[in-house]
């Protein structure tokens, strides 16, 4: 969470600075080139998503992961740990620490229209 908080801070944390905030773009933001898509997981093509250096990047609204909000950044862990941060929603941060093999998306993407549900504006 410490790292998250860094990285959504622009690459300070508790007053001191890990990261320049040009690295931390490059690491938020898609630099995949046309070319390299579709992305492709376990459930199918991941369209909408991209990748920084460092990070899947929420790139267009589409039907895998409907919930998801453009410019979302995240990553999966191998044992269905999830977590994202938006930029839009104050940097809101979400982690989740499930322990599930083989991997599934299922309590991310049944978490997440319940904690954008609750915002007042989250898109």
């Amino acid at each position: 969470m410490r790292f998250l908080l860094m990285i959504s801070s622009g690459g300070s944390w508790n007053g001191k600075r890990y990261l320049k905030p040009e690295t931390v773009a490059l690491m938020t933001h898609d630099k995949l080139p046309p070319e390299a898509f579709p992305i492709w997981s376990a459930r199918g093509v991941k369209h909408g998503t991209g990748f920084g250096l460092g990070f899947s990047v929420r790139t267009a609204d589409t039907d895998w992961d409907p919930d998801a909000r453009i410019g979302e950044y995240a990553w999966d862990g191998a044992a269905s740990t999830h977590y994202w941060v938006s930029p839009k929603n104050d940097n809101l941060i979400v982690v989740t620490v499930e322990q599930v093999m083989p991997f599934n998306f299922d309590t991310a993407w049944a978490l997440k229209p319940v904690v954008y549900g609750a915002l007042l504006d989250s898109r």
